[in-house]
């Protein structure tokens, strides 16, 4: 029998892998609901992989003690012309989430924003933003106030932040778990950070971003002044919105009409929160009455 010659390279070499998929800038993808599979796609000219770290003896991680298959990741970045990038998840992740984000003209075009979170309601995430350069790719840490704990599951900020263009990582603010609130009753404001000159910048007070905080603000007021019992972080949260609005004095009469009264002097802690967590100054402070 004679094979025709358009198959005998395919026989000869195997049949070509199938594409991978092109997923749009800024959509996110998540690794780890089935840790056995890898995730591969291609998005802004970066080629991305995310799979399992192998299993060691004894087992590092959760998933290699229970079923055998790693829940931690090994997340791959390329594009032509660049050596490739590895990094690892931490050995606890739940899951990782990926995306290609669009970085400032001149930064390399694109980057890949990793968060790796861990710990339930009252968790944590590590979010890692690979940058491209002339040498290869390196990686950035997003940090608040010196911790690369951060809280909550982190998106792309749409609009070019004022100053360079760069994207913006929102956040949930630490902070808002008032009276010991539980952790799922209590959800902080946007924390909105950025990468410049290498390092991670809380550019939460810039004008660019209010829209966040006025989208925020509506769904802590009502709780704020309901009757639930566990209000008071989110009436903590409300002022903190409308601070960053400018309107913390007409929130803050709002608070003092509905929050749950308790012995810890609550107006005089959030009052102390705020300004130490910078969203009023001393000044604005002192005009806020406690009663």
């Amino acid at each position: 029998m004679r094979l025709p010659a358009r198959l005998l390279p395919v026989l000869l070499l195997g049949a070509a892998p199938p594409p991978l998929a092109t997923v749009p800038i800024g959509a996110f993808r998540t690794w780890g609901i089935h840790p056995g599979v890898p995730l591969s796609f291609v998005a802004g000219g970066l080629t991305v992989k995310v799979e399992a770290t192998p299993c060691e003896v004894p087992a590092k991680n959760e998933g290699c003690s229970f079923n055998g298959i790693s829940n931690q990741a090994i997340v791959s970045v390329s594009r032509p012309g660049l050596p490739p990038f590895h990094m690892t998840s931490d050995s606890q992740a739940s899951f990782v989430r990926v995306a290609v984000v669009r970085l400032a003209a001149g930064r390399g075009h694109a980057g890949l924003v990793v968060d790796n979170q861990w710990g339930g309601s009252g968790g944590f995430t590590a979010v890692t933003l690979i940058e491209p350069s002339v040498s290869g790719f390196h990686a950035v840490p997003l940090q608040y106030r010196g911790s690369a704990a951060l809280i909550g599951e982190v998106s792309v900020f749409s609009r070019s932040l004022s100053r360079d263009s760069q994207p913006g990582f929102v956040l949930e603010a630490p902070g808002f778990n008032f009276s010991g609130e539980c952790n799922a009753c209590t959800r902080g404001v946007p924390l909105v950070l950025t990468i410049r000159d290498g390092r991670s910048v809380d550019v939460s007070d810039d004008p660019a971003v209010r829209p966040l905080f006025a989208h925020d603000l509506p769904a802590h007021r009502r709780i704020c002044v309901s009757n639930v019992k566990e209000r008071n972080g989110s009436c903590a949260a409300f002022v903190a919105d409308a601070a960053r609005l400018g309107q913390a004095p007409s929130a803050w009469h709002v608070m003092l009409s509905h929050y749950r009264h308790e012995p810890a002097g609550y107006p005089a802690a959030l009052r102390s929160f705020l300004v130490t967590w910078g969203y009023i100054t001393p000044a604005d402070a002192r005009a806020l009455p406690l009663a």
